[in-house]
């Protein structure tokens, strides 16, 4: 149902909740900066974790404010490159959000301010 180009390289059923309900919500912002991040890394670049209804939110552990329940975060891996690669092109792009580095995957999201974590 979602299977719909959005970006170059991106599809929006890419950022749908996990839970199967099919809902997303996306902001642009999210999506042109990680569009960059793609066309800088010249790999694909996999959405983990985009939207997450409310309940889908619940059942992973997410905050109760998560950027992922108004479709302004991102959980990404870049298969290829290092985390410390993926951190460095996260960076760059995500200058003023949330940026977390994690063993496996980055989050980013487009919250307004610049926050960092590692998980």
């Amino acid at each position: 149902m979602n299977n719909i180009k959005i970006a170059e390289n991106f599809e929006l059923s890419e950022f749908q909740c996990k839970c199967g309900c099919q809902t997303v919500k996306l902001c642009s912002t999210l999506l042109d900066r990680l569009q960059k991040i793609r066309t800088e890394a010249g790999r694909p670049v996999i959405i983990n974790s985009g939207y997450r209804c409310s309940g889908h939110n619940r059942a992973v552990g997410g905050a109760s404010g998560s950027q992922h329940l108004e479709g302004k975060a991102a959980d990404f891996r870049i298969p290829g490159l290092s985390i410390q690669q993926q951190r460095q092109l996260a960076e760059k792009y995500f200058p003023d959000g949330g940026v977390g580095f994690y063993n496996n995957f980055v989050h980013v999201d487009v919250r307004g301010r610049k926050a960092r974590w590692s998980g």
